[in-house]
C-alpha cells in the first residue's frame, strides 16, 4: 500500500504551486467550522452584565429603536423613547373620554350611597314605622304612609346629597378614602347645624322672641345677619354670607320656598357643579379636539363635493 500513498503525494497539485501563491491561498481559505459547546449549568446561572453585553466585551449594548425609526442602528434612540404611534395616541384619547364618562356616572352613585349612609337613622325610622307598634299604629302607618318619617328621610337624603356636591365629594378622578370620608362627615355636620338653627328659630317664634342671628354654614367668619320672621317676597330674600344669586341660576326649587341656609346651599352646589364641569372638559380636552378636527375634515370634503349649503348640513 505504500506505493499508493507515495504516488498520491507526488501527484498533489498544491505542491506544484508557487510558495507565495500557496501562502496566499492558505491565508484566504475559510476557517474550519468548530461547533459551539453548550454552557454548563454553573455558567448559565451567572448573571449577564447588561453594560458589557452577553459576550463579556466592554462595548455597551446598542439601544433599541421602534420599527418606525429610519435608523435601526440605534441613532436618535433617546428621541424615540417618548414616541407613540398615532393609533396608540388615538386609543389613549378615547380611553380618557370613556374615563370621564365613567367618572361622571360613578360620582352620582357615590353621592347617593354617601347620602344614604348619612341618613341611616332617618331611614331606619321610616323602615320600622311600618313594622313596630300595635295593630292601630300599623294601620295608621299604612293609611298615612308614615308621612312624618318619610318627609324627614326625603329631606335628609336630598339635602345631604346637595351638601356632598357642594363640598366636592367624589369629584377627584383618583379616589382618596380619607378625603372622601372627611367630606362626608363635614357635610353631615353642616346639615345638623342647619336643622339646629331651624329648631331655635321655631322655639324663638313660639316664645315671641327675635330669631337668632343668621350665620353662614360655609363661611362662619362672615358677618351674621338678622333673619326675618317671614320672607315670602323676593325683595326680602336673605342669603347667609352675603352670597349673590348667580346670573342664569336655576335652583331645584323656588328660592322663596327655601330656608336661608337652603338658598346658600343651592348657590354653593351650583358653583361646585360648574367647577366639576370645567374639570371634565379639561380631562376630555384632547378627545374633543380630535373629534373637532375630524369633523372639520369631513366638512371640507363634503363642501368640496356638494357645495357649501349641503356640505355643512350633511356634516
Amino acid at each position: 500500500m505504500g506505493w499508493f500513498w507515495e504516488s498520491s503525494n507526488k501527484d498533489d497539485p498544491v505542491k506544484k504551486l508557487d510558495p507565495g501563491l500557496r501562502e496566499y491561498l492558505e491565508h484566504e481559505a475559510p476557517k474550519k467550522y468548530v461547533p459551539a459547546t453548550l454552557p454548563s449549568p454553573q455558567d448559565a446561572s451567572k448573571p449577564v452584565d447588561t453594560q458589557t453585553g452577553p459576550s463579556g466585551s466592554d462595548e455597551p449594548s446598542k439601544p433599541t429603536t421602534p420599527a418606525a425609526s429610519l435608523f435601526p442602528d440605534g441613532r436618535y434612540a433617546h428621541l424615540w423613547k417618548t414616541y407613540k404611534p398615532p393609533r396608540e395616541q388615538e386609543a389613549s384619547t378615547v380611553q380618557t373620554a370613556e374615563r370621564v364618562v365613567e367618572k361622571f356616572k360613578e360620582r352620582g352613585k357615590s353621592v347617593q350611597r354617601a347620602a344614604i349612609e348619612s341618613c341611616a337613622l332617618e331611614h331606619e325610622a321610616l323602615t320600622y314605622c311600618f313594622k313596630t307598634g300595635n295593630w292601630q299604629k300599623r294601620l295608621e302607618a299604612r293609611v298615612t304612609m308614615c308621612s312624618e318619617e318619610n318627609t324627614k328621610f326625603s329631606r335628609c337624603y336630598t339635602t345631604q346629597a346637595k351638601f356632598l356636591q357642594a363640598l366636592g365629594y367624589a369629584s377627584a378622578f383618583d379616589w382618596d378614602e380619607d378625603r372622601e370620608e372627611r367630606i362626608q362627615m363635614h357635610a353631615d355636620k353642616l346639615y345638623h347645624e342647619m336643622l339646629d338653627y331651624e329648631q331655635r328659630v321655631l322655639e324663638a317664634q313660639k316664645a315671641g322672641q327675635e330669631p337668632p342671628p343668621l350665620t353662614s354654614l360655609f363661611n362662619p367668619q362672615a358677618a351674621s345677619q338678622q333673619s326675618p320672621a317671614t320672607d315670602s317676597t323676593p325683595s326680602a330674600l336673605v342669603i347667609p354670607g352675603g352670597e349673590k344669586i348667580p346670573e342664569g341660576f336655576k335652583p331645584s326649587k323656588s328660592l322663596e320656598k327655601l330656608s336661608p341656609h337652603e338658598r346658600e346651599l343651592e348657590i354653593r352646589a351650583h358653583y361646585a357643579q360648574i367647577e366639576q364641569q370645567k374639570m371634565y372638559v379639561e380631562e376630555a380636552g384632547p378627545f374633543m379636539k380630535s373629534q373637532d378636527e375630524a369633523r372639520q375634515k369631513r366638512r371640507e370634503k363634503a363642501v368640496g363635493w356638494f357645495g357649501e349649503t349641503i356640505g355643512r348640513w350633511v356634516t
